[in-house]
């Protein structure tokens, strides 16, 4: 062997084993990169699992919100003004869907759901309000919002807003559709309750006889039962 020959394997097994050697190190990186992120995949998955909380005291009767037939549920609507309207509204909206009868309710002893005027650590400029999910730890039927949100946003928004977040309260959860209720981000009263949206609630609640789980139901196009504090109904076309 001449050497150049000698000289030209030599310098090919080093590189053969240099590039072995980084190949090794590199599958080790990735594995090591990997196995990180799936632990705070489920550390954040966990973390997910627990509601947000409030200091405020919860209505007593909150777990009738898991029940497939859900029937007479009070509200207690802390949030006053726009969103105060918002959520009344929302709630003759879900009275047009589901086999039950939400109304305002004053006693914490016989509601289910209590709406919340919340400060920074609960919502914020990007979350306008929250509703803590009947699948999580800590569920005490709490629906939180942002008072100073309610300085710019319009009506209609805080009423879709309301159906959004008792649409959660409910056990829906974000839709990618941007024409459901349930989309992720702004919505502004032109949404439905789409068809995998009824889907997914008829699986956990019972609806009313004529939902058809297959149309869409408009949000803005309903008949209004707004709840009075004598018990009486009016009513007001949105």
């Amino acid at each position: 062997m001449s050497i150049f020959s000698f000289l030209f394997e030599l310098d090919r097994r080093v590189r053969k084993r240099i590039v072995g050697t980084s190949k090794q190190f590199l599958i080790g990186v990735l594995g090591a990169w990997l196995g990180c992120a799936s632990h705070v995949t489920a550390l954040a998955q966990e973390t997910q699992q627990s509601n947000w909380t409030s200091v405020d005291a919860p209505c007593a009767k909150y777990d009738d919100l898991r029940n497939p037939v859900l029937g007479d549920i009070g509200v207690k609507i802390d949030a006053t003004g726009p969103w105060a309207d918002g959520f009344r509204r929302a709630l003759s909206f879900w009275n047009s869907v589901l086999a039950a009868n939400f109304h305002e309710d004053t006693n914490l002893n016989s509601c289910a759901v209590r709406i919340i005027n919340a400060g920074r650590k609960i919502v914020n400029e990007a979350i306008v309000a929250r509703s803590q999910l009947t699948e999580r730890d800590n569920f005490r039927g709490k629906i939180a919002v942002s008072p100073r949100a309610a300085k710019a946003m319009l009506r209609a928004a805080m009423y879709a807003t309301a159906v959004h977040e008792f649409g959660h309260m409910l056990g829906l959860k974000h839709n990618a559709s941007s024409q459901s209720v349930m989309y992720f981000l702004n919505v502004n009263g032109t949404e439905v309750l789409d068809s995998k949206d009824i889907l997914d609630l008829s699986a956990r609640h019972k609806l009313r006889a004529d939902v058809i789980p297959t149309d869409g139901l408009p949000i803005k196009i309903v008949q209004i039962s707004m709840p009075t504090l004598s018990g009486s109904f009016s009513s007001a076309e949105w």
